[in-house]
């Protein structure tokens, strides 16, 4: 009997995610003959830790697993002395990564054995070895790949699809695309009615306030994808998609399709006029990350129009409003911080917006005047709020309204407010007998010369030099949909995630990352909801990202310590 113990772990995965509702799969195949190897391997001190390691559906090619993460972690730490595999290609099929973790495996002193592979790393003979498996492991991923590509290439020049996520609008039968009458109603529907809104967002809440969903996409392992509300992107990518006109696109060269359009070429053409030009106008602003909210309104001391603009600096995009070129006439132009004067302009509205006594004043004194303020102050208070943290859409909607001009001066800013406007946009008809057209709120700033610009400080209580908060909605939409599927895992205690998925229509591995991110700090889901996250926080970050259950922790993993 040996004297030392070696503690053992065994590391399985499988590179898609077919057969794993099955109640024993793949993983479950490999975890039980690598311990029936350890447990031969008692009298040389091998104990079997009860931890596994599971990576069901992840590729062979990168070492973005968790699985794999968690158990390196563990080497490193000093808790596994040996890693016990089926086949070598189950830990990796690149020889860099596996570079990676031999150093990994020799800074702790901890070695592997894969079980139907006899090698032995320790010696220079042993690692040659292992290193010839892990070339040709590495060069079969390769050739397989370009084989495939080469006949996916080929078949899409026949017009042939070659699967993937069902078009919205399609079903599939024998492998090829069929047009499904009713889908394809929707998607000429989604089509006409951008001709007549002319916008992708209103669009999207006009779709989704009617109960319209996207495709679900029904998957042979089980889970299934799709069945969500109607988004931007969404949407942007069904207006173009090409398929709709009886094509199929491989790396943007479109061929004859073998199966039938959706929709007339003269709707197409109409439809692809106006997205090219909307995406030079006003769709521009609400589509970017950081939109300009007050474009066309802003004007100088001198009275001229001022443009955004912006400047990059160690990574981070800082925005503002400058004099346009054309019209300097030399006298110096004027800048202003874009962040700065958007947050003081939508704070000041936001004040006057639940300013009972400008309310009252617009309300009017007719017979029902109790009834006009009463509706007036619940319409305003909703705008306030969207004005103080609304998204970019919501709030340039209502600047577009609202304002008519902001114009700066050396220790001012002015905002003009048309009245009217504001009253159709509260939802009021009747603007009361007596008061002005338009209200002017008056802000204070500094003016300072800065070489050959005129530069406008605004008030002190705004840190200049700090990095603007940016709400990630994406992000936050992360987070509400983490609780949701939360919820849906509370509400059937009794039963896997993978049978939970299945009734729910959703994919098992998204509902899993999902049901772990309910679990995050509320001071990090707070941070988050008013833009105070990292900016290497992402959505797709968060999702990758095995997040302790601790909340130190968590904070230190997404970078808020």
């Amino acid at each position: 009997m040996a004297d030392k113990q070696s503690r053992c772990a065994v590391y399985t995965r499988k590179s898609t995610e077919d057969g794993l509702e099955q109640e024993f799969n793949s993983l479950d195949a490999q975890y039980e003959a690598c311990a029936a190897y350890a447990l031969s391997q008692r009298h040389e001190g091998w104990v079997l830790l009860p931890d596994r390691y599971d990576d069901g559906g992840f590729s062979g090619g990168n070492m973005q697993r968790p699985g794999l993460k968690r158990l390196l972690a563990d080497v490193a730490a000093g808790k596994v002395d040996v890693i016990l595999v089926y086949k070598i290609d189950r830990l990796t099929r690149s020889l860099a990564d596996f570079a990676k973790i031999v150093e990994v495996l020799d800074g702790a002193g901890a070695s592997f054995v894969s079980i139907t592979q006899s090698f032995n790393t320790t010696t220079s003979m042993g690692r040659l070895t292992l290193n010839m498996l892990l070339s040709f492991a590495q060069f079969e991923r390769e050739v397989t790949g370009e084989r495939i590509r080469d006949k996916i290439a080929a078949s899409k020049r026949r017009g042939i699809w070659m699967g993937g996520p069902v078009p919205l609008g399609y079903r599939v039968e024998n492998r090829r695309l069929v047009v499904d009458e009713r889908e394809s109603d929707l998607v000429r529907h989604i089509m006409q009615r951008y001709l007549e809104v002319g916008s992708v967002v209103e669009l999207a809440d006009e779709l989704n306030a009617q109960g319209h969903r996207t495709k679900v996409q029904k998957q042979a392992s089980g889970p299934q994808r799709g069945g969500c509300i109607f988004r931007r992107g969404t949407l942007y990518h069904l207006l173009s998609n090409r398929i709709y006109r009886g094509m199929i696109v491989h790396k943007g060269e479109a061929f004859p399709g073998q199966h039938e359009a959706i929709v007339s070429e003269a709707l197409w053409n109409d439809l692809q006029a106006m997205l090219a030009e909307r995406a030079q106008g006003h769709s521009r602003r609400i589509k970017a990350k950081q939109p300009s909210l007050l474009v066309g309104k802003v004007f100088d001391g001198e009275g001229r129009a001022m443009t955004p603009s912006h400047a990059t600096k160690s990574g981070l995009r800082y925005r503002y409003y400058v004099t346009q070129p054309d019209q300097l006439d030399g006298s110096p132009a004027w800048r202003v911080s874009a962040h700065d004067l958007e947050k003081l302009v939508c704070d000041r509205l936001a004040e006057m917006l639940v300013d009972q006594q400008v309310l009252c004043s617009l309300a009017g004194d007719g017979d029902n005047h109790a009834q006009r303020l009463q509706l007036l102050l619940a319409s305003s208070d909703i705008a306030a709020v969207t004005m103080r943290s609304g998204s970019a859409a919501a709030r340039i909607s209502l600047l577009e309204v609202m304002v008519e001009r902001i114009m700066l001066a050396d220790d001012r800013v002015e905002i003009e407010v048309c009245l009217a406007k504001l009253l159709t946009a509260l939802g009021s008809i009747d603007a009361g007998p007596a008061h002005p057209q338009t209200l002017a709120l008056t802000c204070s700033a500094t003016r300072v010369r800065r070489g050959h610009q005129v530069r406008l400080v605004i008030p002190a209580e705004i840190d200049a030099n700090r990095v603007p908060r940016i709400r990630d909605e994406k992000l936050v939409t992360l987070i509400a949909e983490a609780h949701v599927a939360r919820q849906l895992v509370l509400a059937s205690p009794d039963h896997s995630l993978a049978s939970v998925a299945l009734a729910a229509n959703r994919c098992r591995t998204r509902l899993t990352k999902l049901a772990g991110l309910a679990c995050l700090s509320p001071d990090i889901v707070t941070a988050i909801v008013e833009g105070r996250q990292p900016s290497s926080l992402t959505s797709r970050s968060l999702l990758a990202t095995e997040l302790p259950l601790d909340w130190a922790g968590q904070r230190e993993a997404l970078g808020f310590s």
